[in-house]
C-alpha cells in the first residue's frame, strides 16, 4: 500500500517516538518478563515500525528535542520542491510504499497496549508505567495518533501527481492543479487533526507550517 509521508517535523517527532522511547525499551528492557503471545505481538510490532522507517527518503528522518515547540519546515528540501496552483512553496509529501502487515502489526500492538492500560496490573502495565513515568507525553496516544495519520487514504489525484517527485523518481519541481491542490489542503487538515487535537497551541502551530 502507498501512504503519504510529509516532510513535518511535528510527525517525525511523534513517529520516532515510537520507537524510543516505548518500542525500543519494550523490546529491549521488558520483553523476557512478559507473557510469550504479548512479546510476540510486540517484537512484530518493532519490525513492522523499522520496516516503515527504511522506506522512507532517509533524509525525512530529521528531528530535535524541541521540535514540538521550534518546528519550522525546511523550503530547501533534499527531495523536490511542491507548489500550490498560484505558484506558492507547500510542505512536501513523499509516496512511501509500506506493507500492509506492517500497519497490521502495529495495529495490533496498539490494541495490545490499550488494553494493558485498562487491565488493573500485570506486567504490560506495569513496564508501560515504568516508561511513562518520566515522560511529559502520553506514549500511547503518541502512537494512536501517529498510526491513525499513517492510515489516512492517500488522495489519488495527489498520489498520482507526486510518483514521480524526487527522491524516487526524477521531478524537482513539481505543481499542483487545482483538484490536487483542494485533496492537498484535505488530507492537510486530516493530518494536523488527527496528530495535534487537543493541544491548542500545539494544533495552531502544526497547521501554520503548511500555511
Amino acid at each position: 500500500m502507498h501512504i503519504l509521508m510529509p516532510e513535518d517535523p511535528v510527525f517525525m517527532t511523534r513517529f520516532l517516538e515510537m520507537e524510543e522511547p516505548l518500542l525500543h525499551s519494550l523490546y529491549y528492557l521488558h520483553l523476557d518478563h512478559l507473557p510469550r503471545g504479548q512479546a510476540k505481538t510486540i517484537r512484530q510490532a518493532y519490525e513492522g515500525w523499522g520496516d516503515i522507517q527504511a522506506a522512507m527518503p532517509k533524509f525525512l528522518n530529521w528531528h530535535t528535542p524541541t521540535a514540538f515547540e521550534l518546528a519550522v519546515p525546511r523550503r530547501e528540501s533534499e527531495g523536490y520542491r511542491l507548489h500550490s496552483p498560484d505558484g506558492e512553496q507547500l510542505i512536501s509529501l513523499y509516496v512511501v510504499e509500506v506493507s500492509i502487515e506492517s500497519i497490521n502489526c502495529l495495529g495490533a500492538c496498539l490494541t495490545l497496549l490499550e488494553e494493558a492500560e485498562n487491565a488493573l496490573g500485570g506486567a504490560l502495565a506495569g513496564a508501560l508505567e515504568d516508561i511513562r513515568e518520566p515522560r511529559e507525553r502520553d506514549l500511547v496516544d503518541n502512537f494512536r495518533r501517529v498510526l491513525r495519520a499513517m492510515q489516512i487514504p492517500a488522495p489519488p489525484g495527489l498520489l498520482e501527481s507526486l510518483r514521480d517527485a524526487a527522491p524516487a523518481g526524477p521531478e524537482r519541481e513539481v505543481s499542483l492543479n487545482g483538484a490536487q491542490h483542494t485533496e492537498y489542503v484535505t488530507y492537510r487538515d486530516q493530518f494536523c487533526h488527527t496528530l495535534s487535537t487537543g493541544d491548542a497551541f500545539l494544533y495552531e502551530m502544526h497547521r501554520s507550517l503548511y500555511l
